[in-house]
């Protein structure tokens, strides 16, 4: 059985700021807004990622290459 969680004070206020939302059009249009703020926000994680490991785009190449399969035994 799924726990209940309350809702935080900064998702009653997007809850109540989307009962402005009257159209399919304007949903929409809110869904790309979040989609690109949780786009930004990843690619911000992954570019302090590469920074604190020191993962350069050469390191991304050679990963890319790498043949790391284990051998099937027959």
């Amino acid at each position: 059985m799924l726990a209940t969680r309350q809702l935080n004070p900064v998702q009653l206020n997007i809850i109540k700021l989307m009962s402005y939302i009257d159209t399919e059009q304007e949903q929409q249009e809110l869904q790309d807004i979040l989609l690109q703020f949780y786009r930004k926000k990843t690619d911000e994680m992954l570019l302090n990622f590469q920074r604190e490991n020191n993962i350069t785009q050469q390191t991304l190449d050679e990963w890319a290459n790498q043949h790391t399969r284990t051998p099937y035994n027959r």
